[in-house]
This record gives structure tokens, sequence and C-alpha cells, in this order.
């Protein structure tokens, strides 16, 4: 079931048609605000936990001007409270580009926070696959890596396993993280969304 939506959602995010535009999944300050918030989660990700420094971080010489900015708040962050909550941060990011881009979005900071943190089993099993971990292997060790909470549930630790390691490009992954992120925090425009792209077929 999850395969199917995920290739719905790349064939629906590739040829999006002008009645699905209406959906707030679809609009494109919406997708604005969410790649930022994706980008965010990793910086903060490698700076709060992978021990990528400020210097090593504005070196990398694909950073724009929004990037620098962010890794520089981020830093700022980590500085003035020791913060650790990398979702926390992407989450914030959300939501301001949500505020800067005039979207008309209720905010809910902690189910944002829960909805990106899920991104980190995701990035997880792709550590594994890319080490050429099997998929059984790889799914007993995010388990226990990750344990089992409302954040990082079971059921969808083994759902995301065998969809990562069937990725086959960045944009499948990109899709696959929209999917988590959209279906999470946004499950009735999602719904709506999702079932408008099936009827325009």
């Amino acid at each position: 079931m999850l395969r199917k939506l995920l290739l719905v959602c790349l064939l629906a995010g590739a040829s999006a048609t002008a009645f699905a535009q209406d959906f707030l999944v679809s609009r494109p300050a919406f997708r604005t605000c969410e790649r930022q918030a994706f980008i965010a989660l990793m910086i903060a990700r490698n700076g709060m936990h992978f021990n990528d420094t400020r210097e090593s971080l504005l070196a990398n010489q694909s950073s724009g001007e929004p990037q620098i900015a962010m890794i520089n708040e981020l830093f700022d962050e980590i500085g003035r409270t020791g913060s650790k909550d990398h979702a926390g941060f992407a989450a914030r990011q959300f939501y301001q580009c949500a505020k800067r881009e005039r979207l008309a979005l209720t905010e809910n900071f902690a189910g944002a926070t829960v909805c990106l943190a899920r991104h980190d089993i995701v990035f997880f099993i792709t550590i594994d696959r890319n080490k050429g971990v099997p998929q059984t292997e790889s799914l007993a060790r995010i388990r226990s890596l990750l344990g089992n909470s409302a954040v990082y549930p079971v059921a969808l630790v083994e759902q995301l396993v065998p969809m990562t390691y069937r990725l086959t490009s960045a944009d499948e992954d990109f899709m696959l993280r929209r999917l988590i992120f959209e279906s999470c925090l946004f499950p009735d425009d999602w719904k709506a969304w999702y079932e408008a792209t099936q009827r325009g077929k």
C-alpha cells in the first residue's frame, strides 16, 4: 500500500493538475516551506548529533543564502540553549516559512516535531542500505535503535524498511519523506489531495 501511495505521489508531483492545486499540500508556498523544513532537519541533525561545526557546514559550496542563515540560526540556538532537538528546530523553520508565505495554517508545533522526527527512520535505514546491510538486520537494528514510541512506532519502522530499500532515486527518496510528513501532520488534507489525484486519472 505504501509503495502504491509513493508511486501516486511521484506521478502527481511530476504532473500536478489544476484541480489538485487547490489543496494545501499542492500549493507552491507549502512545497517551499516543506522543503525548507527538510533542509533544516538535515542541517540540525548534522549540527546537533553528528558534530559538524558551523564552519564545516558553512564551507559546503552548495549552501545558498537561506541555508547560511539557517546554519547560523542553528548554532546560535545551540550556543544559547544546548538544544539537541533537531526536529523541533525544523518545525520552527517550517512555521516561520509558513508565516512569511502567508499560508493559513493552525500551528501544531508538537505535531510537526513528531512528523519531522520520523524522517530519522528513513535516515538510519538509508545508512544500512548503503552499507549493504540485509533488510532483516536493518529492521532489527532500527527497532533497537529507535525503540517503540509515539514518535517511532514499530509498525511504521516495519513499513519503511522495505520501502526505503526499494528506492531507486533521489526523487523517490524526497517523495517518501513528503509522504511521511504530509500524511502525518495534515492527514485530512493529504487524504483529500490523494483522492483527488485518483479521480483525476
